[in-house]
């Protein structure tokens, strides 16, 4: 199985511990995507030429991730400062994430053709950034592999979220968090279309929709939560693996409940 992850790799503060890890919603994903068993995972992404650039890509080095296509530039890396709250809930201050190096990020024609080569292709539509890589994956008329995509929380998009139906028809597995208000909102468009939509719903669980059918899966039970910071990525590597090896959704589902409850047990997404 080779999956690539295209998007976000940043370096996460914490300064509750004053410690800084490598991070980042898709190195996250590349990270416990190989943990979950796929036998390789790339990462396409840029990073500074400063220590924080330094600190990801050791971390890729160690986690086993290809990253030959994550390029190098001047300035400075993504970063992003997190407050972990009592009882383990992550927070972002206000102004504390700066895009800098990831602010332009486009493909090349070398890293498309690249993505082309693997089976899974994996990406994030974040309001945050223009859409152009995520454009280039999710709408490439070439690439004939599954592509996989993170639509972040629904209620970023304050009623608005039609404007994501359109990715469905060429995406066969969408990622959202949200509530059982979710489930309901996509619930015919899920009876519509051939994609598999997946809600996370934290403490609640977890939800699938797939031609009709629905399939719910509790949340493993956690003794003390540290922190929660990773674990909705943690979720959809672990299920995007379990799903594409096996088809099976339920356990795809219980894989990812399994591997999101590993992460909310230390600090930050994926630490060692």
């Amino acid at each position: 199985m080779k999956i690539v992850s295209i998007g976000e790799a940043a370096a996460d503060f914490f300064p509750l511990i004053k410690q800084t890890l490598a991070g980042g919603i898709s190195l996250n994903f590349a990270v416990q995507a190989r943990r979950s068993g796929a036998d390789h995972v790339a990462l396409v992404s840029a990073v500074g030429r400063d220590k924080n650039g330094r600190l990801i890509l050791d971390k890729l080095a160690r986690e086993g991730i290809d990253a030959s296509h994550v390029t190098i530039v001047d300035g400075r890396s993504a970063c992003c400062e997190i407050v972990i709250r009592p009882g383990g809930e992550r927070y972002f201050p206000p102004n504390s994430y700066h895009q800098n190096c990831m602010a332009n990020f486009a493909l090349t024609a070398e890293d498309l053709a690249f993505v082309r080569q693997h089976a899974i292709a994996v990406s994030r539509y974040d309001q945050a950034y223009a859409p152009t890589y995520f454009d280039q994956v999710m709408l490439d008329p070439v690439y004939t592999g599954r592509r996989t995509a993170d639509f972040g929380d629904w209620f970023d998009y304050d009623g608005d979220i039609a404007r994501i139906f359109p990715y469905f028809e060429p995406v066969d597995l969408a990622f959202i968090s949200g509530t059982e208000q979710t489930m309901a909102a996509l619930t015919p468009v899920a009876e519509a279309a051939q994609t598999l939509l997946v809600v996370t719903r934290g403490q609640e669980g977890s939800s699938a929709l797939f031609r009709g059918r629905r399939y719910d899966q509790p949340a493993v039970p956690v003794k003390k939560i540290i922190d929660t910071t990773g674990a909705g990525d943690a979720f959809q590597a672990a299920f995007t693996v379990a799903y594409f090896r096996t088809g099976d959704i339920s356990q795809a589902l219980e894989a990812g409940a399994r591997q999101a409850a590993q992460t909310l047990q230390h600090v930050g997404a994926t630490p060692n």
